[in-house]
């Protein structure tokens, strides 16, 4: 059996030599391909579930702003109906003031 493996040409063992590395280099090539082609689709899935998952935290986010400024809407008109009021109410009788000077000295 030895003799007849030595008898075959050298040439036909370099083709298929060369046959084998060229079948295991397009094997490695469809395999990197493949891998590649799967990363890929796993990147993408994740960049969707993070997009609706910034969606929605944004949204919750928004409502929440929206909730404050309604309430700093309605803090703000109470304090201008109050600047309303107090502009047109009378002054107090000179009676019940204090002199300027002791009011001045009060509010430093």
């Amino acid at each position: 059996m030895l003799s007849r493996l030595l008898s075959v040409p050298l040439w036909k063992v370099i083709i298929a030599m060369t046959i084998a590395m060229l079948t295991g280099a397009a094997g490695g090539a469809l395999y990197m391909a493949m891998r590649h082609s799967a990363q890929q689709a796993g990147a993408k899935t994740v960049e969707k579930v993070v997009t609706q998952t910034v969606t929605v935290a944004d949204t919750a986010q928004v409502k929440q702003l929206q909730q404050q400024l309604a309430a700093a809407k309605k803090d703000s008109a109470a304090f201008q109906s109050q600047l309303q009021e107090a502009a047109r109410a009378n002054p107090a009788p000179t009676a019940c003031r204090l002199p300027d000077g002791l009011r001045d000295d009060l509010n430093r």
